[in-house]
């Protein structure tokens, strides 16, 4: 309290917010080359494996080995995922609750991939991702419609009952819309909960996602 502050006098109102939930966007000049060459490889591996079903309906789900196949593609889609991984957790450590600890990590990620191909009608059920600090999304194909939630990703609040009591403005229980975009990667943390709509394009919608599972020292 300062000297023009006298006893009882009421203090500042203030505002904060709690519980914060970190979204990461990444929009990547220059991937028209890499994304090519993921693309071919990637439906190459389609014609030869299987699906590995887990929220899809529908599609192909490859195996979550995509960053150990050879190549510079991969090498270039380890890295790009790996520095956002890293900027996600800078991001974390500049939260107030977390600053004020002044404990830095001791561990290292393990990331693991796999790519998505869906055609008309196919669309990924309500999941999260068990085990995963953060996940996330490499697009390799868009949306040439900025109104259709064809292939969109949505996001849930993450706070449950929220949208039960009505409140000026409704801020919470929304949901957050992404629409594919060739060359964006998203990240988000592995326990929130999510979805894809259906497709609505025989032209395949191909996405890469990704799980950074960290490992304490």
């Amino acid at each position: 309290m300062n000297n023009s502050q006298r006893d009882g006098e009421s203090q500042p109102f203030q505002v904060s917010q709690i519980f914060p939930t970190l979204l990461g966007q990444l929009r990547i000049a220059d991937h028209d080359a890499w994304d090519r060459r993921l693309k071919t490889r990637i439906l190459e591996r389609q014609a030869s494996t299987s699906s590995e079903n887990y929220a899809n309906a529908g599609g192909w789900h490859s195996p979550s080995d995509l960053l150990d196949l050879p190549g510079e593609e991969f090498d270039w889609l380890r890295n790009t995922i790996a520095s956002g991984v890293n900027a996600m957790v800078q991001s974390t450590f500049r939260l107030p609750e977390v600053s004020s600890r002044n404990q830095a990590p001791r561990g290292a990620f393990q990331i693991v991939a796999w790519a998505n191909v869906s055609r008309r009608g196919h669309y990924h059920r309500l999941h999260n991702h068990p085990g995963s600090a953060w996940s996330g999304c490499y697009y390799l194909t868009g949306s040439n419609d900025s109104k259709s939630l064809a292939g969109s990703l949505e996001l849930y609040d993450p706070r449950p009952f929220t949208e039960m009591v009505d409140v000026p403005g409704t801020p919470y229980g929304q949901r957050l819309v992404i629409r594919p975009e060739a060359g964006l990667m998203i990240f988000f943390p592995g326990w929130l909960y999510h979805f894809v709509h259906p497709v609505d394009s025989d032209e395949p919608r191909i996405s890469i996602a990704f799980n950074a599972i960290w490992k304490r020292a």
